[in-house]
């Protein structure tokens, strides 16, 4: 196919999507692809930091300095790459293709992470950051496709609900299958070749879930040329213009601080806290594995009364664990373990409704400004989640540093603090998402009118180009 900007004189405007009930093996070859994402996230997010210091020898302020540019690099690349991938996806026939493109540069790219070609620190810090970048790329380059194929694969809003639910059952599963792998085959063989177990695997995942995804729709052309900044300045309009969206981004940001200051406390609450180190695996899992048994629950209420309503639901649910883990006595931990599952629990509703909401704002922004802003807003949306998702960590360590905290002599401030961080913050946050969903205005009728008139448009544009 050309790679030229088909003109609108000659292109007719494609069909609008149909609202016919997914297949169970179309959920699930759109939801494994999450498996492989997942996994080669969180290998990074657990044992790269450690790999750097512990593995390489380098010194642990180097090290974080490569981990910070790497994060920094992947936020500022979101909204970049989700606009070329959307403008490749309009020329060459949708995302499923630029998945499938990127399948195995991910995967390998995340094996020369853990690798040590070279001796001394310069060199070893240069191949570092080189390695962390390239990956941080290769893996940007495939998921920023994979985001926006809800958009492209229904426009109902309950089966968009349930392609989000098993997206978020395949991505507890890879991240289970990182925490216990990695570790085994690294003490075996080596954390390269279980990085090479990983890469492969993952790659291959998301070659089979790009070759299930052809079924996507492709995108309509556009009218002219596009460029990067025209599509930027087209993404920040169709954000002013789009309440709903502004408000989902809001909600990614309150829920990436609260969730996310809750799970960077947990490591701290078992150890120092509860004082379980020998739990520790127990309590990082318990809300995982909610969260895998939870999302299909949430699915299911959505279907029955709406989104906003399950979302709220989810964040009561997860505000009231919270209040329980801030009141849970010390020992025995029995009462600490029931309320990480119940914030687990909850807290699954967000992923699953967030993820189906973010299609449906598209339609609500196509159908008032008649243009279709698609991987670029998915990449906004993952903007935000990974830059706040920095600010987080920054934010865990400075109450740390404030109230002194030290591993080998931990005060009462500092106990205070982290159950503070791990139950009354991440509260505040939720009751705040609570607070912002209440407003949220796309309802299944709102949906449907939205769609009428996309399909009304798509006529109407396509009876002038013909000139009937």
């Amino acid at each position: 196919m050309t790679h030229q900007p088909p003109s609108t004189a000659s292109t007719p405007t494609p069909p609008p999507l149909q609202p016919e009930r997914l297949t169970l093996g179309r959920r699930l070859g759109y939801g494994v692809g999450d498996f492989a994402f997942v996994a080669l996230w969180q290998g990074c997010a657990l044992f790269l930091l450690y790999f750097y210091t512990d593995v390489l020898g380098l010194p642990p302020l180097l090290a974080g300095a490569i981990y910070l540019i790497g994060m920094a690099w992947d936020a500022v690349s979101d909204p970049l790459i989700a606009s070329w991938a959307e403008r490749r996806a309009r020329q060459d026939g949708g995302y499923a293709h630029l998945i499938g493109l990127s399948a195995l540069p991910a995967g390998l790219s995340f094996t020369l992470v853990f690798t040590q070609p070279f001796d001394g620190t310069a060199l070893i810090a240069l191949w570092a950051l080189v390695t962390h970048l390239a990956f941080r790329t290769a893996f940007t380059c495939a998921s920023m496709p994979y985001n926006a194929l809800p958009a492209r694969l229904t426009p109902n809003g309950h089966e968009r609900s349930a392609l989000s639910a098993t997206r978020v059952v395949f991505a507890g599963l890879g991240g289970l299958m990182v925490a216990v792998t990695i570790p085994a085959i690294a003490a075996a063989s080596g954390h390269a070749i279980a990085a090479l177990a990983i890469g492969l695997v993952a790659g291959l995942v998301l070659l089979l879930c790009a070759r299930l995804m052809r079924i996507a729709p492709p995108l309509p052309p556009t009218s002219g040329p596009s460029t990067l900044t025209a599509d930027l300045r087209g993404l920040g309009s169709a954000t002013r213009q789009n309440r709903p969206f502004q408000a989902l981004l809001v909600l990614m940001l309150l829920g990436t601080l609260g969730y996310g200051m809750f799970t960077q406390s947990l490591l701290y609450l078992a150890n120092h806290v509860l004082q379980q180190p020998d739990l520790v695996p127990l309590i990082l899992a318990t809300p995982v594995l909610t969260m895998i048994v939870a999302a299909p629950a949430w699915m299911m209420l959505a279907a029955r009364t709406s989104k906003r309503l399950t979302m709220m639901c989810g964040l009561g649910l997860a505000a009231l664990g919270y209040a329980a883990l801030g009141l849970a006595p010390t020992t025995p931990p029995g009462a600490a373990l029931i309320a990480i599952a119940v914030i687990g629990t909850g807290s699954a509703a967000v992923p699953v409704m967030f993820w189906s909401m973010l299609p449906d704002v598209i339609d609500h922004g196509h159908a008032r400004s008649g243009t279709r802003v698609e991987a670029r807003a998915f990449g906004l949306a993952t903007f935000v989640q990974k830059v706040t998702a920095g600010l987080t960590a920054l934010f865990v360590g400075g109450l740390l540093a404030l109230s002194g905290y030290a591993p080998d002599a931990v005060t009462g401030e500092a106990l205070v603090t982290i159950r503070l961080m791990a139950s009354w913050l991440p509260a505040v946050f939720t009751l705040a998402m609570i607070a912002v969903i209440r407003g949220y205005p796309i309802d299944q009728a709102s949906h449907a009118s939205n769609l009428k008139k996309i399909a009304a448009d798509a006529e109407t544009a396509s009876a002038t180009r013909t000139g009937g």
